[in-house]
């Protein structure tokens, strides 16, 4: 376990001055965003709406990094030469990014009760969010997709040339077509997927005390949660599997 924090922390030292400027960015457009708003009396949902898609864009600036991160390392010779388990190699970069998005939660916590103290919308409870299904499902579905894309790049390696790019492209959209067809037959009518978690949300936003209000109907949550995880898992031990046997030293 020590010597995965240490993995962590050289891949947080090579990705950190990209971060803290990502972060300082999106801090700057977030309390730009309010004042302007607040300025020009801008509607509240208008403001809710542009704060969430700041959020969504520095989450992705986070994938888009580790998903480097990981590609990299397998690609470095002298990191593939570590005698440690493959799975660090894989682990690493995901524990990142899951360090990187609860800063961004609280970041996001302590933002959104400084909107509903200024803009006088009443108080939401950070339980009220986290109590809901549908944000967990949202959760784990985006986990799945960093795997999934992971896993792509990791095939990817497994062949030398351009060849091993186009393999890798095919194989991400492959894993993907199976899992959801998957899951669509194993669970009817029923997605943990993003769209159907912002689908399913209903955010009133009013000037009455509590007025922000967020609710969603996930039925038969359990299964396909349970279902993606492992599904997570298998993909983690085929990936641990290819470094292991397959994934050239030369990258």
């Amino acid at each position: 376990m020590i010597d995965l924090l240490k993995l962590v922390k050289y891949d947080w030292k090579r990705n950190s001055s990209y971060l803290l400027v990502v972060g300082c960015l999106f801090i700057v457009a977030q309390a730009a965003l309010t004042v302007t708003g607040q300025i020009n009396h801008w509607a509240n949902e208008l403001l809710y709406v542009l704060a969430f898609l700041l959020y969504l864009a520095v989450s992705v600036a986070v994938c888009v990094t580790i998903c480097r991160t990981y590609e990299r390392n397998l690609r470095y010779f002298n990191r593939r030469l570590l005698p440690l388990p493959a799975l660090y190699t894989v682990l690493s970069p995901l524990l990142l990014g899951l360090a990187s998005l609860i800063v961004i939660v609280v970041l996001g916590v302590i933002h959104l009760l400084t909107l509903c103290l200024t803009l006088d919308t009443g108080s939401l409870l950070v339980s009220d969010i986290l109590a809901e299904k549908g944000f967990w499902s949202m959760m784990v579905s985006g986990a799945l997709l960093i795997v999934m894309i992971f896993l792509s790049i990791t095939f990817a390696k497994v062949f030398a040339g351009k060849a091993g790019v186009w393999i890798g492209v095919a194989a991400f959209f492959a894993i993907q077509l199976i899992c959801n067809w998957l899951e669509d037959f194993l669970f009817p009518q029923m997605s943990v997927s993003t769209d159907e978690f912002f689908q399913s949300v209903s955010e009133q936003i009013s000037n009455t005390p509590a007025g922000v209000k967020v609710e969603t109907l996930v039925p038969n949550f359990w299964g396909p949660l349970v279902f993606e995880t492992v599904v997570i898992l298998v993909l983690i031990y085929v990936m641990t599997y290819l470094i292991n046997r397959k994934v050239q030293m030369n990258g």
